[in-house]
């Protein structure tokens, strides 16, 4: 069986300090003075790491099933792995949405939001799956490597900037989902993994699932905070592109702290044309989750 691993904190030597989670006092940060985590924030991210150790040992007593067809004695049967692979073989550029296009950033998807990809996804993040962690891990390693591609060689070392999730999500899931894939991922030569981001209190922020694109954007303005980038050239790492405003925050923020963003990278996109959550609202995406009463 496939074993999920525990969330842990990201550690480099080769990130900048002011770009980790553990900034020092005195480091730059925009849009508030540098804070300890609150006591809530620490007790998260060890309940974080309880949740990976209990899902592990839980691997050991519960039937694993087929995150797509719900095929017994796998995490994804080789049916599902082949259409999925497909699926985000050629992960490619697309036309930003408009909350990106005032930007010029380049936009890179490693697939459309929808069937395999989709349910995988929503399993992963919503149900509990973190088995998919190294499925979604890997299709996240294609896209990073067409960004980095499409940059050229000459381009400078890269930071890869995960859109972090909120207290409440964390509190609800356990875990940060894209920060968790971004780990698992096989990173680019010449790029490193920066937590840079993190989320302030904004009214009206919440969950912006129903919301359009100007609600999105109006909602999400100022939601997001980075930690001093001067200078560096970072790239924001996404899971679902949507209308584009949560990635537009999230360069917006990196940018006011004084990094230059010229790409936006995701697992997936909405097909131009469609509204959010359309894709993966057919018939043939599905949720399959841990038992509830497990997590």
């Amino acid at each position: 069986m496939t074993r999920s691993h525990p969330v842990v904190p990201y550690r480099s030597s080769a990130v900048p300090r002011s770009a980790l989670y553990d900034v020092a006092p005195g480091s730059g940060t925009v849009g508030a003075p540098w804070r300890r985590p609150s006591v809530l924030a620490r007790w998260d991210r060890r309940a974080a790491v309880v949740s990976g150790w209990c899902t592990q040992a839980l691997d050991l007593v519960l039937p694993v099933s087929c995150a797509v067809c719900a095929a017994p004695g796998t995490v994804l049967c080789r049916a599902c792995r082949i259409v999925l692979r497909r699926a985000t073989a050629r992960p490619h550029p697309v036309t930003p949405p408009a909350a990106l296009a005032a930007s010029g950033v380049r936009v890179v998807v490693a697939g459309e939001y929808e069937h395999e990809l989709a349910s995988c996804v929503l399993s992963f993040k919503n149900g509990g799956r973190t088995d998919l962690a190294p499925v979604l891990s890997a299709v996240l390693s294609a896209a990073l490597a067409t960004v980095a591609r499409e940059l050229g060689d000459d381009r400078p070392t890269l930071y890869w900037v995960p859109v972090p999730t909120s207290a409440r999500a964390r509190r609800r899931r356990w875990f940060d989902p894209v920060a968790t894939l971004l780990r698992g991922a096989a990173l680019p030569p010449r790029s490193h993994i920066a937590p840079a981001l993190t989320h302030r209190a904004v009214a009206g922020s919440g969950t912006q699932k129903g919301r359009g694109r100007i609600q999105r954007a109006r909602a999400l303005r100022g939601s997001l905070r980075a930690r001093d980038m001067s200078g560096l050239t970072c790239v924001v790492v996404d899971d679902v592109l949507t209308t584009g405003a949560t990635a537009a925050e999230a360069a917006r923020a990196l940018t006011a702290a004084g990094a230059r963003v010229p790409a936006v990278v995701t697992l997936a996109g909405v097909r131009v044309g469609r509204s959010p959550g359309e894709n993966a609202g057919s018939s043939d995406v599905v949720i399959h989750e841990f038992p509830r009463c497990f997590l």
